[in-house]
């Protein structure tokens, strides 16, 4: 299966290494937690029995876990920003925020391991 077919929060398999897809050409590496870029042709094999509702956010944070999750976001958002700007998709500001947009807090949260937050 190629990279563009899955969805935000799938995990899959890329080069003998578990991912999480995050943005249209950015996944989560399991192992380090690294954002990395992947390309469109790039054909990945889909984990299966992974339910994407299974991973459930934590309902309260300490501060400092606040601090470590807002910082990840905003990565999260200028990778997102940059790549639309790269492709030349992005003409107007209104493009940049649909961009801003279509990054969902809350798919973003669940696509995080909390374990490692401390």
């Amino acid at each position: 299966m190629r990279f563009p077919l899955l969805k935000p929060g799938q995990k899959f398999i890329y080069q003998e290494k578990r991912y999480t897809k995050t943005g249209p050409m950015t996944a989560s590496e399991e192992e380090s937690g690294k954002t990395c870029m992947i390309r469109r042709s790039a054909e990945v094999t889909l984990l299966q029995g992974h339910d994407e509702g299974q991973q459930a956010i934590p309902q309260q944070f300490a501060r400092d876990q606040v601090v470590i999750l807002l910082k990840a976001y905003q990565r999260e958002l200028k990778t997102r920003v940059a790549e639309a700007m790269g492709e030349g998709g992005a003409q107007h500001p209104s493009d940049i925020l649909k961009v801003v947009e279509d990054c969902d807090v809350v798919t973003f949260l669940k696509q995080i391991d909390h374990s490692g937050i401390s």
